[in-house]
Order: C-alpha cells, then structure tokens, then sequence
C-alpha cells in the first residue's frame, strides 16, 4: 500500500491570503487528515518482510507538515489582513464630518448645488466642462480658461430646466482648436459623511454622492470657506 502523492501536489501552492476562501482552508486541513490516516493504515498493514521504506517516510511527513505550516501561515495572514483593514477604518474616521476637496468627477444631484474645483493646466488653450448623466448623455457644459477655478452646477441643463435627482459624472475636456487633447477628472468639494470598508478596501462616502479612497483627498477646508462657496452659488 503507497500513499497518493496527490495529496501533497494539490496543496503545494496555496493561493494567496486575499484570493483564499475559508472553504479552502478547511479542505486543506482536511487533506492533512486524510493522510494522517492513510499513513496510519499503511503502518498497520505494511509487510513485515517489506517495511516502508524510512526515507520515503519522512519526505512524504515534511511535505504535508509544510504544507500544514503554510495553512497556518495563510491563517495567520488572512488575520493580519482583516485586522489592517479594521485599523484602517478607525483611522478613516477623522475624515467623517470635514469638508474636503478629492478627486471625484461624480456626483448625486438631489436638488441641491454641486461645488467642484476644476485644475489649472497648461494643456489646450481652452477648457470644457461637461456633466453627463448615466446614460453618458451631455446635459450640460460650458466653456472656459485653463485656470484653477470653482465650479458650481444647479442642476440645470443647457436649455435652462432642471434635471431629474440621480448620478452624473462631470468631466474636464482641454482644447484645442475644438479638438479635445486630455479629459482628466474635476476636484469635488464636498462633506465626508461616512467611512466604511468596502471588501479590505477603506471608502469615504461625500455628500454629494460619490464615493472615493481616502488617498484621493488633496486639501481639508475651512467649514467657513465652504459654507460662503454654497451661499456664492
């Protein structure tokens, strides 16, 4: 009687710690009990005048006891990872409360003004703004310079009317000569009103809808500053 030397190839390379299911886990374990006992069986009916060979023996032990000696590593990891996450919470909660400029080109409009900032650059010798719904239809935009400057959006269309509550995406279009030649992502100004893990990944939920990483922040505001934004738009 030999042992299957599947056992130990199907559990050579465990998956990584973030691709690893608890399912998973167990059956590895599992395995290790199941060649305990064929182990166990083969010692017990090997032939006196042929024993197992010793060598064999404890190059097959090894191998499941690495094996076991990397579940209990992936365990221990997948611990570490949920523990990082949580303290990665409980320090995204500063943010909850502040009024913050991030990179977030969307946005929930709910009858209330959208305050963005849209960035200087020097590409193009003009730029665009676009608000498009959900649908990826333009219900507004407007023409202006390359400077930094504040951008607020009532809700209205070209044509004067305002449009439906729901999700939009504004959109920053450098030009030139009518050509667009980059579209990059406008700054939201808005308030943090949530933290929450989102998978392992930590997300900030704004008031104005969006939802961003909180490594896509670039300045916390004075509330003051804020509020005379609104009152201006």
């Amino acid at each position: 009687m030999e042992i299957n030397d599947t056992l130990l190839s199907n559990n050579s390379g465990l998956a990584p710690v973030d691709q690893q299911s608890e399912s998973a886990i167990a059956s590895a374990a599992s395995d290790f009990n199941t060649f305990l006992k064929l182990l166990t069986a083969q010692l017990r009916n090997q032939d006196p005048t042929s024993p197992l060979d010793s060598t064999q023996f404890v190059e097959q032990l090894a191998s499941f006891s690495a094996v076991e000696q990397q579940i209990e590593t992936n365990k221990r990891l997948e611990s570490l990872a949920e523990n990082l996450a949580v303290s990665g919470l409980e320090g995204a909660t500063q943010w909850v409360g502040k009024q913050i400029e991030a990179v977030s080109s969307a946005a929930r409009f709910q009858g209330e003004t959208l305050n963005f900032v849209i960035p200087e650059s020097n590409l193009g010798d003009s730029t665009e703004i676009r608000i498009s719904d959900a649908s990826g239809k333009v219900v507004y935009s407007e023409e202006t310079d390359n400077q930094r400057r504040q951008f607020s959006w009532s809700g209205k269309n070209n044509d004067g009317d305002t449009v439906p509550n729901g999700d939009y995406v504004i959109s920053v279009n450098r030009m030139t000569e009518g050509e667009v030649v980059d579209v990059s992502s406008a700054l939201s100004l808005s308030k943090v009103l949530e933290a929450r893990l989102d998978g392992s990944a930590v997300k900030l939920v704004l008031s104005n809808g969006g939802l961003i990483n909180p490594g896509e922040i670039t300045a916390v505001l004075d509330s003051v500053t804020q509020d005379a934004a609104d009152e201006a738009s």
